[in-house]
């Protein structure tokens, strides 16, 4: 729970380091955008590696998704693989100077698999999640920050920060 509080304190300053900017964010009908970063999952306790990339449809809308690998210990004479794909929507509510603030809906599917000592087992399921994003323009790339609470799937309170580029 300390980690939690931690991880959201440092959420709020990087939201108001981005918010007092003053560069020009645009997210134009076409853009492309792709990026990687690191998760970290509450439930977990561990780092994740993300890829990801959206769409920008239209001056308030983006499609995207992203892909998630966690780095979960494996037990000794075992292992065990963890990741997630997504589906995302974002709401662009806030662009103004260099910073785009948003809202995200996640439709995804959650993977966990062990094999430990001949014994296997594997369990997929569909993950629902909502969050907000922030995203900090510096140019030729945007260092983004994105919490996110998934109801099912891995059932956990995540954040993600990167950076992404425009093709």
């Amino acid at each position: 729970m300390k980690r939690i509080k931690q991880n959201a304190l440092m959420l709020a300053a990087l939201l108001l380091l981005v918010w007092g900017s003053a560069a020009h964010a645009q997210n134009n009908p076409g853009d492309i955008a792709l990026g990687a970063g690191l998760s970290y999952g509450e439930k977990f306790s561990e780092l994740g590696l993300q890829l990801g990339g959206y769409y920008v449809l239209n001056e308030d809308m983006r499609v995207g998704g992203d892909f998630v690998y966690w780095f979960i210990d494996s037990p000794p004479g075992g292992s065990s693989t963890y990741f997630e794909i997504n589906g995302n929507f974002h709401y662009l509510f806030y662009q103004e100077n260099e910073v785009t603030l948003y809202g995200i809906g996640s439709l995804g599917i959650h993977r966990a698999s062990f094999d430990f000592n001949g014994f296997s087992s594997s369990d997929s399921e569909l993950a629902l999640g909502f969050g907000a994003g922030g995203e900090y323009d510096i140019g030729a790339v945007k260092l983004f920050v994105e919490p996110r609470l998934f109801l099912t799937g891995f059932d956990q309170f995540g954040i993600s920060f990167g950076a992404r580029f425009t093709l």
